[in-house]
């Protein structure tokens, strides 16, 4: 006779604080083990519903789903025989694999096997593999580490009750986090790339600036004097002065806060680019916006002009190569103007990232 009641082997990880590098994985193993420790975003608030929401981050498909306990974000597979639980559906605050039934509660146990009596033990080790997720600034993060090395990144903009907050739906790029996030950084190519929004022909050589090490990653300002586009809605004048201050968070978050003068003191339009590593060449790009003036602007025209300008970037940044970042500054030629993408590259190796960041 067959033995039904073998325990299902455990979910076991490469390390006490990391589940399993996947089978397959495009990340050298090294790297894997450094960018599994930081939080990343794998979906929208408001893209999970009563439905599960399927996911990939390093090369680790996911399922997200939300209960009334929270959010859950497990490895998408069914220990029993391997299927995918995105697949499946939400009954309750339990997951229910399409293939044979099997349910899992929120804490990511099986509470059934409906190919068994009832009162059938169940294997503790019959659950889900589970990682740490929050929900934080409209988005949901997950980290692949039991103990991630950092906080989530900050912004706290996207907190402030004077500001609208509005943000474009998620879109997958065929380039790396870190080409992504490093386009975000540079200024120096908005004389050219943006030329159909705010970009300006005449300003392309640019002032110089000074980039600082904060505790959590770079920091830099820089004066910029934009196109002014008839729908832009800040007056009649061809040209205006914008105040570019850029923040960035390691290993792959950008903020980015716009000054207005002619707006008022104060007036700023904050920009939070954070970047899923996907793949090694494959990232999903997660942009939210905060504004704290022209309330009376419908979000439908701003969502529009972000949408533009982000249209611009995709084509040229997908068109690198290589995918990954080059962290060996030999590696690609560098101007007075690269010193914050130049900075971002030092400190991605001071991580342990490198000779490619995600290779």
């Amino acid at each position: 006779m067959v033995d039904t009641d073998v325990d299902v082997p455990a979910a076991t990880g490469t390390g006490p604080n990391l589940g399993e590098r996947p089978d397959g994985c495009t990340f050298d193993p090294g790297e894997w083990a450094i960018l599994a420790r930081y939080w990343y975003p794998v979906a929208w608030s408001e893209d999970v519903d009563d439905r599960p929401f399927p996911s990939t981050l390093l090369d680790e498909d996911l399922v997200v789903y939300r209960t009334t306990g929270g959010i859950v974000v497990a490895r998408d597979l069914c220990l029993h025989r391997g299927s995918r639980l995105t697949l499946g559906w939400i009954d309750g605050d339990e997951l229910v694999c399409r293939y044979h039934g099997w349910r899992y509660a929120a804490e990511g146990r099986c509470s059934r096997i409906p190919s068994q009596p009832p009162e059938r033990r169940i294997s503790p080790r019959a659950r889900l593999f589970t990682y740490p997720a929050q929900e934080r600034y409209g988005i949901v993060w997950a980290t692949l580490a039991r103990q991630p090395t950092e906080d989530l990144p900050e912004w706290p903009e996207g907190e402030d009750p004077a500001s609208r907050r509005f943000h474009l739906p998620s879109q997958e790029w065929r380039t790396s986090a870190a080409r992504q996030i490093e386009n975000f950084l540079d200024a120096s190519h908005f004389s050219f790339v943006h030329l159909g929004t705010f970009g300006n022909p005449a300003r392309a050589q640019m002032e110089d600036f000074d980039v600082q090490v904060t505790p959590r990653g770079l920091h830099y300002d820089i004066p910029y004097l934009a196109a002014n586009p008839d729908h832009s809605r800040l007056g009649d004048a061809p040209t205006i002065q914008r105040q570019m201050t850029y923040d960035l968070t390691l290993p792959f978050y950008g903020e980015l806060t716009v000054g207005y003068p002619e707006k008022g003191e104060g007036a700023r339009h904050s920009i939070f680019n954070c970047a899923q590593p996907i793949s090694a060449k494959r990232m999903r790009v997660y942009m939210s916006f905060s504004r704290n003036f022209d309330f009376d602007q419908p979000i439908e025209e701003l969502l529009a002009w972000e949408s533009a300008i982000v249209a611009e970037d995709r084509p040229v940044v997908e068109s690198q190569r290589p995918e990954e970042l080059p962290i060996e500054l030999a590696q690609e030629l560098h101007v007075q103007a690269d010193r914050m993408t130049i900075a971002y590259r030092k400190e991605l190796a001071r991580l342990g990232l490198g000779p490619g960041s995600t290779r």
